[in-house]
């Protein structure tokens, strides 16, 4: 038996032993810099036995250029008497192109003066997702070459974010609670195991050695499952709590609240002086309250623990948005 240490996530976890007496799977992971193209890791994906649906949409070629130009920036030169910035500043975002200008912006300390020069220019074109470059000065040539090869590489190949986003999205299909504020570490319920099963055998496929991720059995044991009951409760205010910011609320606010029913205090104020939230906004607000009941149900049979009064204060919650999303549509005459 190995046990965690209290700094991690103080479960006990173990090597082995019975599907009988296992609640779960403790899960972590890292990545770091890597490249993949997506075709690439659809197959990988399917050839462990993870859906397709984990693996990200492809990359849009417009979120490619701006991605990209949006890297190109930073301090030219810097000396005592002045530092000389280049800035990537929009002109134009049109139906059939963008329009991006290199802007050196020169910081004159001993006369306490800001100078601005265009020196380039970057044009994508919609149709074609297609970039050129024109030159100013000879200054603005590396950054202009910079953001060609960063498009080529945004454009076609997926990088560290794109993992980190798939195996969120598969944990949060795993009903995946946090148990270590500072790290990524989570509990999954037992039934998930085959995802989790999938995943790890997906990120041994990748190339190199940049994602790592590891997980372990927990065991069903009364200290575990009260420590896992402890850290749903704080899953939830978290949140509610984003929930709440969402829709307009401070979110240092509410992150302070120490117990869900202070905290369910602070979003019925907020849903009361809401009134510009979008029908749009409130619906995903009614959804993501929803399904959080659903977790609490689903852990509320695993921990055979009575949370009935987190799955009521939740449906208050969805009342209470129901509310302000028909006051809402009622003010901006929406039917």
């Amino acid at each position: 038996m190995v046990m965690m240490t209290k700094d991690t996530t103080a479960l006990y976890a173990v090597s082995g032993g019975t599907a009988d007496n296992i609640l779960g799977n403790l899960v972590w992971f890292s990545v770091s810099d890597m490249e993949i193209l997506r075709d690439e890791l659809v197959k990988l994906a399917v050839t462990v036995g993870l859906p397709e649906k984990y693996v990200p949409a492809p990359i849009r070629p417009s979120d490619a250029f701006r991605r990209a130009t949006s890297e190109i920036g930073g301090v030219l030169r810097s000396n005592e008497e002045m530092t000389e910035v280049l800035m990537v500043r929009e002109v134009l975002s049109a139906e059939e192109r963008v329009i991006r200008h290199l802007i050196k912006e020169v910081r004159d300390k001993k006369n306490v003066q800001l100078h601005y020069e265009k020196i380039g220019e970057i044009e994508f074109e919609r149709q074609w997702g297609t970039i050129s470059t024109v030159a100013l000065t000879d200054e603005a040539k590396p950054a202009l070459h910079k953001a060609k090869v960063l498009y080529s590489k945004y454009r076609d190949y997926f990088i560290s974010d794109h993992i980190r986003r798939l195996i969120k999205v598969a944990l949060g299909d795993c009903q995946a609670v946090g148990v270590r504020p500072a790290g990524a570490v989570y509990f999954t319920p037992a039934a998930y195991e085959p995802t989790i099963k999938a995943l790890n055998s997906l990120v041994k496929t990748l190339p190199g050695n940049a994602v790592e991720m590891h997980y372990l059995p927990v065991v069903n044991a009364t200290e575990q499952k009260q420590m896992l009951e402890e850290k749903l409760r704080g899953h939830v205010l978290s949140q509610v709590s984003q929930i709440g910011s969402m829709l307009g609320g401070n979110a240092q606010v509410l992150n302070v609240k120490k117990t869900l029913k202070s905290l369910a205090a602070e979003f019925a104020v907020t849903l009361r002086a809401q009134n510009v939230v979008s029908k749009t906004t409130a619906n995903h607000a009614i959804y993501q309250l929803q399904e959080l009941k659903e977790q609490v149900a689903e852990y509320e049979n695993l921990l055979e623990s009575n949370l009935g009064e987190v799955r009521a204060t939740i449906d208050i919650l969805r009342k209470q948005v129901r509310i302000m999303l028909d006051r809402v549509s009622t003010e901006s005459g929406v039917a």
